[in-house]
């Protein structure tokens, strides 16, 4: 009779997580790969060195791009605004402002 009276219970899902630290993982990745190349101390501490001013470079250039793009971005605002200027005023005065430029 238990074969009427039973329900179907869902099984449940189990699962334990598990810590992942990718960091630990690329330090160990590192560990190997200088361990293959059979670098010494100084050797790992020169190729080190060269790596950081690498990244300091590419930073540099990263750092001029935006500045780069903040400029263009306010000299284009600078002339939306004079442009909007002009526009709320009337179009009689930039033909003053543009003979005043040219002279």
């Amino acid at each position: 009779m238990k074969f009427l009276n039973s329900r179907l219970r869902p099984k449940r899902f189990v699962y334990f997580p598990r810590y992942y630290d990718e960091r630990k993982e690329k330090l160990e990745l590192k560990r190997k790969l200088y361990a293959e190349k059979g670098l010494n101390e100084e050797d790992r501490a020169v190729l080190l060195r060269e790596k950081l001013k690498e990244k300091r470079s590419s930073h540099k250039v990263n750092q001029n791009q935006l500045y780069n793009k903040n400029t263009r971005s306010l000299l284009l605002l600078f002339v939306v605004i004079v442009l909007g200027y002009f526009l709320m005023n009337g179009l009689d005065d930039i033909e003053l402002v543009i003979f005043k430029l040219m002279d």
